[in-house]
């Protein structure tokens, strides 16, 4: 298990980890959300190293992270997601126009 995370700890590229954690990816996919998935992915490390757990729960955790990071990136968007600062900030804000606001009284409402 210590080559597996030795190996881990050696990958740099969204390919490199698919590889080996053995997860199943579309090259296309990951061609298109390359930085969003490593986002989501590196969060998700980030709590399960938090949780200190032992190495095969680790590297199962981590397994099951980076297969949901590339499930999220084949159901949905990078504008859904808005892991960057950039699109987050981009995020659709609700707007109404004071004009566009009425007020009903109870009477009218009967």
């Amino acid at each position: 298990m210590s080559g597996m995370l030795a190996a881990f700890g050696r990958a740099g590229t969204a390919e490199e980890y698919f590889e080996v954690l053995d997860v199943p990816y579309d090259p296309r996919v990951v061609a298109v959300n390359r930085l969003h998935i490593l986002r989501h992915f590196s969060a998700a490390v980030a709590r399960i190293d938090a949780a200190g757990a032992a190495p095969d729960a680790r590297m199962a955790a981590y397994r099951a992270a980076l297969a949901d990071a590339h499930e999220a990136f084949t159901t949905g968007t990078a504008l859904d997601h808005r892991l960057f600062k950039v699109l987050a900030d981009r995020a659709p804000q609700a707007f109404v126009a004071l004009d566009a606001v009425t007020v009903e009284s109870q009477e009218s409402a009967r």
